[in-house]
């Protein structure tokens, strides 16, 4: 009997800590394929990143077209990354936002360093036939979907953190606009 009762104390503990477990992360699937989303596009962007950092105008054409290609691949995943954060059209909860904006908060940097290596690389872009005309292209398309991905999460963000979700996307757009004028790239 002693050991029924040891038993059954052991199976509710084991409940109660499944069911509190399961209250305090209650991300919905599409929160969390949208969180699962953002970090393959960053790692993608990543790759781009360090794609142009090594890019010299001595890599050339093939350089340059190696640099569209992860580009394409990055779009194709923004892409993606679009449909599953845009799914959710309600208002989330503090702790999904919380989730989603803790990840962007990671990936802000990224975005902004890699803007900054296009920047930076500007001169070698120029020094290839077509080289720019690519950046320019590559860079635009980005900042579409950016912004598109920037207005689903604002219209499902709580009031309490749209401060600083807002804070974020200024950051971002601020650095596309100096990418833009740095290529003379319009709107």
């Amino acid at each position: 009997m002693r050991a029924f009762s040891i038993l059954a104390t052991v199976t509710a503990f084991a409940l109660s800590v499944n069911a509190a477990s399961q209250n305090k992360r209650a991300i919905s699937d599409n929160v969390q394929s949208c969180i699962n989303n953002l970090t393959t596009s960053n790692a993608k962007l990543l790759e781009l990143t360090s794609a142009v950092n090594s890019f010299t105008s001595a890599s050339g054409y093939a350089g340059a077209t190696a640099i569209h290609n992860t580009e394409q691949a990055l779009e194709a995943l923004l892409k993606t990354t679009n449909t599953a954060c845009c799914a959710t059209t309600t208002t989330v909860s503090n702790e999904e936002a919380s989730a989603v904006f803790g990840l962007v908060a990671d990936i802000v940097p990224d975005i902004t360093g890699s803007l900054d290596a296009i920047i930076a690389k500007k001169s070698d872009f120029a020094a290839v036939a077509f080289a720019t005309a690519i950046v320019k292209t590559d860079v635009k398309a980005l900042s579409v979907l950016l912004k598109t991905l920037d207005g689903c999460l604002i219209a499902v963000t709580p009031e309490a953190l749209l401060a600083s979700a807002q804070a974020y996307i200024d950051t971002i757009d601020a650095k596309f606009v100096q990418a833009f004028t740095t290529y003379g790239i319009t709107a």
